[in-house]
């Protein structure tokens, strides 16, 4: 299996409009990979969309994608959906144009995400009607895309909550991929089997790498009660043992760039002995 990342920011992609930070300027000055797009991969072996954040469509161009068959969206929140015009792109019919919607993308998400991103959504629900094919699937549901078994895995984000996360298992020839790319605190790591690749969420991080607070005490307590901070993500990576992990869904608000990230990377794997990077957008990975 070979994915792309195309998008290895978060909710705040790199650089944030208007932020004169030096993580900012740099990925500014330097684009990628020091940039990043909102969270989102795709797999080639299957043509498959992960995520669809607002500046996909710039990332598909980025990176050479000339097909995209199916589309996975992992949750409703904003930042993992606002790109869903994509589908226009991709399903309009080749010139000479006759009838406009050409072959169209297969739309795969879980039912509770099909309630509160398309069916809660006018604009969502109307665009969906023309330029998709709507698949809905149930926790642990498998699919067979080519040569590729996609799993369904799906988690609450408060505990006891709701299954609103949805995550991808993949498995080829005996290869087994597991992609989570957020919101990942409350999945039921004890069911997985031995993965080659995670491609995981970050979790925030309270300093800098300078020591510098970056998240207050009362923030922890109050509007990130129900995040998974980057020690809570460390430890699931630990527990798990996969082969190789990479870590996305990185936040600007971190304040850590891409140099800062690969020492890091660097440390982890020192201390811990395990296979562990953070993601950039346009990173290649082969399982």
């Amino acid at each position: 299996m070979d994915i792309t990342i195309l998008g290895s920011g978060g909710n705040t992609p790199t650089p944030m409009p208007t932020c004169d930070c030096r993580v900012c300027v740099e990925a500014r000055a330097e684009g990628v990979p020091y940039a990043r797009h909102g969270n989102s991969m795709f797999v080639h072996d299957a043509n498959l969309l992960v995520d669809t954040p607002e500046q996909v469509w710039h990332s598909l161009n980025r990176e050479g994608i000339d097909a995209v068959d199916y589309v996975f969206v992992s949750h409703f929140h904003a930042d993992h959906t606002l790109g869903l015009r994509v589908m226009q792109a991709v399903g309009i019919e080749d010139q000479p144009i006759t009838n406009f919607v050409g072959n169209i993308p297969t739309l795969l998400m879980s039912p509770v995400t099909y309630e509160r991103a398309i069916k809660a959504n006018t604009v969502f629900e109307h665009l969906t009607e023309r330029w998709a094919d709507i698949e809905i699937l149930a926790d642990g549901e498998s699919r067979s895309i080519g040569d590729i078994e996609l799993t369904h895995r799906s988690a609450p984000i408060h505990e006891g909550g709701e299954r609103v996360i949805s995550a991808l298992l993949l498995e080829a020839d005996g290869r087994t991929a597991f992609l989570s790319p957020d919101e990942n605190r409350h999945l039921d790591l004890e069911t997985l089997p031995a993965l080659d690749l995670w491609v995981k969420e970050t979790g925030y991080f309270t300093e800098t790498p300078d020591g510098r607070r970056v998240v207050t005490e009362e923030a922890e307590r109050n509007a990130l009660a129900a995040e998974m901070t980057f020690e809570e993500s460390l430890e699931q990576v630990r527990r798990v043992q996969p082969e190789r992990t990479v870590f996305t869904e990185i936040e600007e608000q971190y304040r850590r760039s891409y140099d800062d990230y690969r020492a890091l990377a660097a440390e982890l794997r020192r201390e811990y002995g395990l296979d562990m990077a953070f993601a950039h957008d346009g990173m290649e990975l082969e399982v």
